[in-house]
């Protein structure tokens, strides 16, 4: 192979990022972004009394060497000609996603408090949730109520966070 193609190949790879998260339009149905609401569970809001429950900096520590492999692999497909930047960073990109998506699903602490979760079957059965069905079901947790049939995964509770996670290339 000539230089000249090895330096556009490399020119290439220089031009394009494997992305992996939640971009603009992935929102609640409320507008929230997805990605606010991760950032929120990766670090914790303690005056949300939302404690930390990390699965991007977990992520990243156990699959980083990995990750580094298969960029090592796609760089040499890009350099021999067997496929092309953006398809070698967006097969990256997946594959960081799909390993976020679950250590997502395996989070399961610290529990959710018996209040969440009693707020979670109430949304479940229609009810509007506000701050005043917050303090409802404070009080209704207090006199002993506790939620049934409802998800006890911190982080998978409509499942839609996990849903929206993408990964693709993208161009600098």
């Amino acid at each position: 192979m000539k230089l000249k193609e090895v330096i556009k190949r490399l020119g290439e790879l220089e031009n394009v990022e494997a992305r992996a998260g939640w971009f603009e339009s992935a929102r609640y149905d409320d507008g929230t972004p997805v990605a606010k609401v991760a950032l929120w569970q990766e670090y914790g809001v303690p005056e949300r009394s939302i404690p930390p429950r990390p699965f991007l900096r977990p992520t990243i520590a156990e699959k980083k060497e990995e990750w580094t492999k298969d960029a090592a692999q796609v760089i040499k497909g890009v350099l021999s000609g067997q496929i092309n930047a953006e398809q070698g960073m967006t097969v990256i990109a997946q594959k960081a996603a799909a390993d976020i998506r679950q250590t997502i699903s395996r989070v399961d602490s610290p529990p959710l408090s018996p209040i969440t979760l009693l707020l979670r079957q109430w949304r479940k059965e229609g009810k509007e949730i506000t701050g005043r069905t917050v303090g409802e079901a404070a009080r209704a947790v207090h006199r002993g109520e506790r939620a049934e049939g409802v998800s006890t995964q911190p982080l998978n509770d409509t499942g839609y966070m996990i849903a929206t996670l993408t990964g693709l290339a993208v161009k600098k």
